[in-house]
């Protein structure tokens, strides 16, 4: 099953000459991955992999067609392992050429396909080689953080370690040059011989059996170096155990000084061990911190062209408010018309009535003059509402434009914001 969200967490260089093939699958790389790289033929992919080292963009993973002219796969492959032997790469390829298998997996190829490819397969084990990788990269750390414990540890604390006969087989720099003496001087010897006189037998016969029986041995130690003198210690001895048998294989001591000087002395050790943690803690949440806002990043990328498609619209808008203003115009115009056509019209009503007035004698003449007139009235009266309905109509695509103009500017307001 594939991990959407880890895949998110990757960058990918993919390289294909196959304009079909890589049409397809860079597609879908580009629904999966944080960042994908695409090149031509492996000299692109060269450049790509080596501008990303200088502008510290890590590539996660690289998939390759194998055969290119000129410069082929494999010396891609041979010239990333120069830099990276552990980066996860994987071949293409539609020959059987055995040569090219053996020599890939000398250069240690990480996987290998035959086309056609089965995208699926492909991106299983993308997933699988790339979480190998990131457990690898977080045992590495986790060693490197132990290793720096474990230096720390050694300049504050006295340790060694003795075999189950009580035998010294280490000690460490800070015992040397506490009791002041050689490795053979201890070495080989019974653990015992590095305790002071004044340690009680009893307190040892009891350590030794605690010891014997498996478990961890805490107290109070006097130790003597070589000149005869005295040092004081909060001791911890652990015992280690066979993983298969459970077995005892060896005891490790662990003592931290309990003079004055060098209680000062380990509390400033603990500061500094405290802050490496705390570096380190810092560090990766900077880390995560980067992550997340190159991952925000990728989502306004192409956020100029989104700034050019606007200040288009608003030129659109521009020219779209002026051909409103003309329409405006044309609207006055024909209010104008209306309105001296409406006074024509009342004008020759009021001619008419005086007219009928004056031909009452005439009842015949007057009534075809009536008639003649109100077929007139009809015409104009159609003509009217015909005006009423153009201007209904425009008015209506005026408050239409006066709206979408309206919408622009408040998409342009909010965008500038």
């Amino acid at each position: 099953m594939l991990n959407e969200n880890f895949f998110k967490t990757l960058t990918i260089l993919y390289v294909e000459n196959d304009l079909e093939l890589k049409t397809e699958f860079s597609s879908i790389l580009n629904k999966f991955f944080k960042k994908v790289f695409i090149a031509n033929d492996a000299k692109e992919a060269l450049i790509i992999f080596n501008q990303c080292n200088k502008d510290n963009i890590t590539i996660d993973v690289i998939v390759s067609e194998s055969q290119f002219d000129d410069f082929s796969g494999l010396d891609l492959l041979t010239k990333i392992r120069t830099f990276d032997k552990n980066l996860p790469f994987i071949f293409f390829t539609e020959s059987n050429d055995i040569d090219l298998l053996l020599e890939s997996l000398r250069q240690d190829v990480t996987a290998y396909f035959m086309k056609p490819l089965n995208l699926d397969e492909v991106l299983k084990k993308v997933q699988e080689v790339c979480l190998t990788k990131k457990q690898e990269d977080e045992i590495t750390d986790s060693q490197n953080e132990v290793e720096d414990y474990l230096n720390i540890i050694n300049k504050v604390a006295v340790v060694f370690i003795f075999d189950v006969e009580g035998n010294i087989v280490y000690i460490n720099d800070f015992l040397r040059e506490l009791v002041k003496c050689e490795d053979e001087d201890i070495i080989g010897f019974n653990y015992r011989i590095i305790f002071h006189p004044d340690m009680a037998t009893s307190i040892l016969d009891e350590q030794w059996r605690v010891l014997q029986s498996k478990e961890k041995w805490q107290g109070k130690s006097k130790y003597i170096t070589k000149s005869g003198a005295a040092f004081f210690s909060n001791c911890t001895i652990i015992p280690v155990l066979d993983e298969v048998t459970q077995e005892l294989r060896k005891f490790i001591s662990v003592n931290f000084l309990t003079t004055k000087e060098e209680s000062e002395k380990r509390e400033y050790k603990k500061k500094v061990l405290f802050n490496l943690q705390e570096t380190k803690r810092v560090n990766k949440v900077a880390q995560q911190k980067i992550d997340e806002l190159e991952h925000m990043l990728e989502r306004y990328k192409g956020y100029e062209n989104v700034v050019e498609y606007f200040n288009k619209q608003k030129v659109s808008n521009i020219e779209q408010y002026s051909e409103l203003q003309k329409l405006e115009n044309k609207l006055k115009a024909g209010r104008r018309r209306f309105e001296q056509l409406t006074f024509g019209v009342n004008d020759k009503i009021n001619k008419i009535s005086i007219l009928t007035a004056d031909m009452r004698d005439s009842e015949e003449k007057a009534s075809k003059k009536i008639v003649k007139v109100s077929e007139e009235i009809k015409i104009r009266e159609a003509y009217i509402l015909k005006i009423k309905d153009e201007i209904k109509e425009k008015s209506l695509k005026i408050k239409d434009l006066e709206d979408v103009v309206k919408h622009r500017t408040e998409q342009l307001v909010e965008k500038k914001g």
